[in-house]
């Protein structure tokens, strides 16, 4: 057997060992100045309900027990999952509402080859677009909302 060959001596190991020990101790020691832990424990009951609240939100349970406490500790609110759409939604209208403004401005700075006939039917599903818009319930919150309870 050849000394390339041989297991590595033992002091080395222990010394590699020992290096990984306090590296490791370090780095525990760092997230510990920055992070803290919370521990408590729940019921059944009162677990099955946040398990309901995260599932409902798409997140796992102690992530919104994070989201929630954040929230609360900053003073905002928690969208549900159905809020959130209407969210997406209400974008989704403010865009096509932008777009045919856009439209209709750029076609009158053009110098506007356009008939008047034309920009009658453009208002008309603008206003359709606002109308549609305003009367959506963009201001009520849903009634599964579990912050307002």
């Amino acid at each position: 057997m050849t000394e390339a060959d041989s297991p590595e001596p033992p002091v080395v190991e222990a010394e590699t060992k020992e290096k990984r020990r306090q590296q490791n101790k370090e780095s525990w020691a760092r997230f510990k100045e920055t992070r803290r832990r919370i521990y408590g424990t729940l019921s059944k009951e009162e677990y099955a309900v946040w398990e309901e609240r995260a599932e409902e939100a798409g997140r796992a349970v102690w992530e919104q027990v994070h989201a929630e406490a954040t929230a609360h500790a900053e003073g905002t609110h928690l969208p549900t999952r159905t809020l959130e759409e209407q969210i997406a939604e209400l974008i989704s209208q403010l865009r096509r509402i932008g777009n045919n403004v856009n439209q209709i401005a750029r076609t009158l700075n053009a110098g506007g080859d356009m008939s008047d006939d034309q920009y009658v039917q453009m208002l008309i599903e603008l206003e359709a677009l606002v109308t549609e818009f305003v009367k959506k319930p963009w201001g009520t919150p849903p009634p599964d909302n579990p912050s307002d309870s």
